[in-house]
């Protein structure tokens, strides 16, 4: 085993594995479905005869010291060490509750034949890039699986309860040790007290069965069926591509042989006088069977492979074992899959298993292209990725579903749901696990209800209000950051974001702006920088040039502003005297009224940008999250902004995150709708019955999927969208410090508060009494 991952199976053999990711097949759309079957089609019918392929799919258990005292977050020095504590506490409990708590993995192996390993590492890379690709276009992430990784694989399959420990720093060519000396069991039984349908390796026993029968029908839901099961358990399946010319000349000799046999019966049947056109049935199917196959490969775009179905399963007794070894062939047979025991050839079948593209057992039918892509690897949606936080608990499985936004290849994202449907309390655990899982990043809410101040407090962060009686304010001319980026390229985002800013105080229509008003906010932004000079430009001075302009449109628009520069809402006409200095900063905007809330919101945003500059240079990832968010497509031309922001914020690592309640409205615009495609997240729960309908036509929801977002879930419950991943999800989170910090249950609340006032006026008479006590000796 190489490094990289290359393999060196045998003398002139080489293999290569990518791991893939899980996609929603099983509750997809017929459509999606049809496209997923056509894409694996296409896959295999890539491979040429030279080529073996393997595809493999492990449930791999949870190590037992794992489950109950994993670490999910580490203490950070914004957040109370109790409340880490308890968090953790919390999914470990959750841990246990998982059906299987089994780690799902695909791979797929290719192996070539070259003279030594430079001249196979090119070959190889071929492939790997194509299908990378190829999965790609089903939205299923492939990436090679390095040396180490592969060696974990075998290792899990061959010494399944040990701790994989290998190093290459333990090979030595001194004393002859190779890779595979390292992951080699201690011992090995084929032969576990006289049985030869089972083997003995390192105090687990494990036994390899095959897939040699089908129905006559092949259903897409066979191999899921038995990947579902609960049990740690592999399955294989090795398919050696035939070349078309040699499948054609096979199927044309079978045909020949089957005339024959035809002749042969006719004959029989005249001479004694039977009627010669009555064939045995047997030879009448298998001769329709054979020429309907010789019309696949001639005609549509089929091909014909040898075919290898294996699958292995292990426990720590022989009757357990037996146990599961029962299960999978019953699940087998209620898929009309016929599974047997491979007695006396465990040794070459437990090789067969291994990650390496070479097939060591002899029990083979031919099967074509689609035969093959009906049998399809996805089984119930799985999501646990490395570093992410925590979202519910899968519905299928009850297994934890962590997702990583940042492992995204566009983390962008939206939060919907009706009110009371749990779309606050996920948000809020959602800000949270952001703060614990990426201790360097920032983290900035756009708060329009005033509901995350606690969350925030308990973070050690910032609460800026934004109100007409507030000391707190934001200057929409302000630079702050990025002095240092291009003048030009800062001036034409400044001109949208006012652009924005008018729209949100006037009742501009369907049409936008008119283009005469574009173009005087735009020659008077930029006069008003240039008349400040050194300083930044206020309000004030933009409105004075406004009324300095001749055009009639310009009096309408500095008419529109005096408001914001005289009088009680002027709190925007003065200088930035805040800065998103702590890790999480609250924009609290509750105070203001719905124009003043949107002028509010979108001269946030523009602080936001200032910072998430800065942010960019020193490697810090910027998270905004902005409540409300429907309120950002009122007008066109604060919808041309908003849509640049996001857009923007992308390459500049910031991960935004839209909530609202109200889909419909903000889907009915394109921007929106293509903001909603762009973006690899959206959480929704449960919706009304016309933005239910909204989802559905947007992202293209099953009927299945469909029902995991109606009204008859429970709060918490809903499906949760990364990437090419559907996930159904449910959230019954236990009561204590962090379900009092996430919840927004009105009548929950209102306890709390009569609690804390309880307990506030007892303690100030009791805190009375005892000062009565103390001064009555005196007295």
């Amino acid at each position: 085993m190489y490094k990289n991952g290359i393999a060196q199976v045998e003398e002139g053999l080489f293999s290569q594995t990518v791991e893939f990711s899980d996609i929603s097949y099983q509750s997809a759309r017929r459509d999606a479905q049809e496209n997923i079957f056509s894409v694996l089609s296409s896959l295999y019918n890539y491979f040429n005869a030279d080529t073996s392929v393997q595809l493999s799919i492990a449930n791999t258990p949870i190590p037992a010291d794992v489950i109950g005292s994993k670490r999910f977050f580490r203490h950070v020095a914004d957040v109370d060490d109790g409340l880490v504590d308890e968090y953790n506490r919390i999914l470990n409990d959750k841990l246990r509750e998982g059906v299987s708590n089994l780690e799902r993995h695909r791979y797929l192996t290719y192996m070539v034949g070259a003279d030594d390993v430079d001249a196979a590492t090119p070959k190889l890379a071929r492939i790997r890039a194509d299908v990378c690709q190829t999965l790609a276009r089903i939205r299923c992430d492939a990436r090679p699986v390095d040396g180490e990784e592969r060696l974990r694989a075998m290792d899990s399959i061959v010494r399944p309860k040990k701790r994989f420990e290998f190093s290459w720093d333990k090979l030595s060519q001194f004393r002859g040790l190779r890779t595979k000396n390292l992951i080699a069991p201690n011992l090995m039984d084929f032969a576990p007290e006289g049985r030869a349908d089972c083997f003995e390796s390192d105090g687990v026993f494990g036994s390899v069965l095959a897939i040699r029968d089908f129905g006559s029908m092949l259903e897409d839901y066979y191999l899921a069926n038995i990947i579902d099961l609960p049990i740690p358990l592999v399955v294989t399946l090795h398919i050696q591509p035939i070349a078309q010319s040699d499948a054609l000349a096979m199927v044309k000799r079978q045909l020949d042989w089957m005339d024959k046999e035809i002749i042969d019966e006719q004959m029989a049947a005249v001479k004694k006088g039977y009627d010669y056109s009555i064939l045995p049935p047997e030879l009448r199917y298998s001769k329709e069977e054979a020429e309907e196959l010789l019309d696949f490969l001639r005609n549509k775009n089929e091909r014909l492979f040898v075919y290898t179905g294996l699958v292995y399963t292990y426990a720590d007794s022989l009757e357990e074992l037996d146990r599961q070894v029962e299960q999978v062939v019953s699940v087998a047979q209620g898929n009309s899959l016929g599974i047997v025991g491979l007695d006396y050839r465990q040794k070459h079948a437990l090789n067969s298993m291994l990650p390496l593209g070479r097939n060591h057992v002899n029990v083979s039918r031919h099967l074509t292209t689609g035969q093959i892509a009906m049998q399809m690897p996805f089984a119930s949606q799985e999501l646990n990725q490395e570093g992410g936080g925590y979202y519910g608990q899968s519905k299928q499985s009850g297994n934890l579903v962590i997702c990583n936004r940042k492992r995204l290849a566009s983390p962008m994202g939206f939060v919907c749901g009706k009110p009371g449907s749990g779309k606050s309390f996920s948000v809020k655990r959602e800000i949270l696990n952001t703060v614990l899982a990426f201790p360097e990043d920032e983290v900035v809410i756009f708060d329009p209800a005033g509901e995350y101040s606690t969350l925030v407090g308990s973070c050690s962060g910032q609460n800026i209000r934004l109100a007409p009686d507030s000391d707190t304010s934001m200057n929409p001319f302000d630079l702050t950051d990025v002095e240092g980026k291009a003048d030009a390229a800062q001036m034409a985002f400044k001109i949208d974001a006012f652009l924005a800013l008018s729209s949100a105080m006037m009742a501009e229509g369907a049409e936008g702006l008119p283009e005469a008003d574009k173009s005087i906010i735009t020659r008077c932004v930029e006069a008003a920088y240039a008349q400040a000079g050194d300083r930044i430009p206020t309000l004030e001075d933009f409105y004075r040039v406004l009324v300095e302009q001749p055009e009639r449109e310009a009096r309408d628009i500095a008419l529109r502003y005096e408001r914001f520069v005289k009088g009680a809402l002027s709190f925007f006409n003065r200088q930035s005297n805040v800065a998103f200095k702590n890790r999480v900063t609250n924009v609290d905007l509750h105070d203001l009224s719905s124009n003043m809330r949107v002028f509010g919101m979108l001269t946030a945003l523009e602080a936001v940008r200032n910072r998430m500059y800065e942010n960019f240079e020193r490697g810090v990832t910027t998270w905004l999250y902005i409540d409300e968010v429907q309120s950002l497509f009122g007008h066109p031309a604060i919808i041309e902004y908003f849509s640049k922001f996001w857009a923007e914020g992308r390459k500049f690592n910031l991960i935004c995150t839209g909530i609202t309640q109200n889909s419909t409205y903000m889907l009915t615009h394109e921007s929106a709708r293509n903001m909603v495609l762009n973006s690899d997240f959206c959480l929704l729960h449960k919706q009304s019955a016309l933005d239910r309908k909204s989802w559905v036509d947007l992202l293209t929801l099953s009927d299945t999927e469909a029902g995991y977002i109606d009204d008859s879930i429970k709060a918490g419950e809903g499906l949760l969208v990364a990437g090419g991943v559907r996930v159904p999800i449910m959230d019954d989170f236990p009561k204590g410090a962090l379900y009092d910090l996430f919840n927004t249950k009105p009548d929950e609340i209102a306890e709390l508060k009569r609690k804390a006032v309880f307990e506030a006026n007892r303690r100030a008479s009791s805190g009375s009494r005892d000062a009565d006590g103390e001064e009555s000796p005196e007295r």
